[in-house]
């Protein structure tokens, strides 16, 4: 008798770009209201999901390791244990990938939304998850999310 697979086969992508390798690498996905779509009715973009097979407006949340000049960085850091349980697979998905989080020399992050930056550190112990990366963001990202006047007045 066969076993019944109990975990899908981890989110691993690699795409050579000339002398660089990019991975692509699935922190998993998140669900999200239809309340932030415009332009058409609820129950319409409803009806498309139901039509096509959807279960909702999902998003996949990925993170892309670049192999380039014998160091690695690592684009986006995923949801950590922020977003569970669609999300937050990312480091668990390196490990597949046979990547060590201390490997990984920079961290880039092209914005702090929590799927974006959230795996940073291990929310429950504060523990970094990438020690040894030198993390790298537009200085007006820290500025923004930080300012308690501007998360005061967010909807």
């Amino acid at each position: 008798m066969s076993k019944v697979p109990e975990k899908q086969i981890p989110g691993v992508y690699h795409r050579r770009v000339g002398d660089i390798v990019v991975t692509a690498i699935s922190d998993g996905f998140l669900d999200g209201s239809l309340d932030v779509l415009r332009n058409i009715p609820q129950e319409e973009a409803r009806q498309i999901l139901a039509d096509n097979f959807r279960p909702a407006r999902r998003t996949q949340v990925n993170a892309f390791l670049i192999y380039s000049a014998g160091r690695l960085a690592l684009v986006e850091t995923g949801s950590g244990n922020y977003l569970l349980p669609t999300a937050g697979k990312l480091l668990e998905n390196l490990s597949a990938a046979g990547v060590d989080p201390s490997q990984i020399e920079t961290v880039l992050l092209t914005h702090m939304h929590p799927d974006h930056s959230a795996g940073l550190t291990d929310m429950n112990t504060g523990k970094r998850n990438f020690p040894n990366a030198e993390l790298v963001v537009h200085e007006n990202e820290p500025k923004h999310w930080f300012d308690d006047a501007k998360m005061a007045a967010a909807t």
